[in-house]
């Protein structure tokens, strides 16, 4: 325990290195990619993005196993300039060799998993809306409509209100 705390210092200062190197340079490289108008720069950076969203929620969750390693942080830093670097092509190595074999296996199934979530929040948020204009209108903030032609719920303003 006291070892990885003497690296602690490491992490203060690497953590926000991190976090330029992994997201704003990338972004704004992906912005002179797509403003440069190459298929080529704006799918390497393309290809960044989705290995690095994988590697970014695999860290969320085995961040309290690797996080206390000792130079975890400057490893992270090495991996990330691995991925963006055009000489090492790593984000493209990882999306070749392991996504896109992984995903394409899986898509049908991810699809329907993504309609499910998406049928369900829309559920979901009809509920929410319903119960919260049910709500207002208890309180006397919005007139109900009770069918006809014109529309739905309206809000009152202030001087209908009083």
């Amino acid at each position: 325990m006291v070892f990885g705390m003497a690296f602690k210092p490491f992490a203060l200062l690497f953590r926000p290195i991190g976090v330029c190197v992994g997201f704003i340079y990338p972004a704004y490289a992906s912005f002179k990619a797509l403003e440069s108008k190459s298929p080529e720069a704006a799918g390497q950076w393309l290809t960044y993005w989705v290995v690095f969203s994988q590697f970014t929620i695999f860290e969320y969750f085995a961040d309290w196993l690797i996080s206390w390693l000792p130079l975890y942080y400057i490893g992270k830093a090495a991996f990330i300039l691995w991925l963006q670097l055009p000489q090492t092509q790593g984000a493209s190595h990882l999306y070749i060799q392991w996504i896109a074999p992984f995903v394409k296996k899986h898509e049908e199934e991810i699809d329907r998993y993504l309609e499910e979530g998406r049928k369900k929040a829309e559920r979901s948020l009809g509920d929410v809306k319903e119960k919260g204009m049910t709500w207002f209108s208890q309180q006397g903030m919005v007139k109900r409509s009770t069918g006809g032609g014109g529309g739905g719920d309206t809000a009152l303003s202030g001087e209908e209100m009083s």
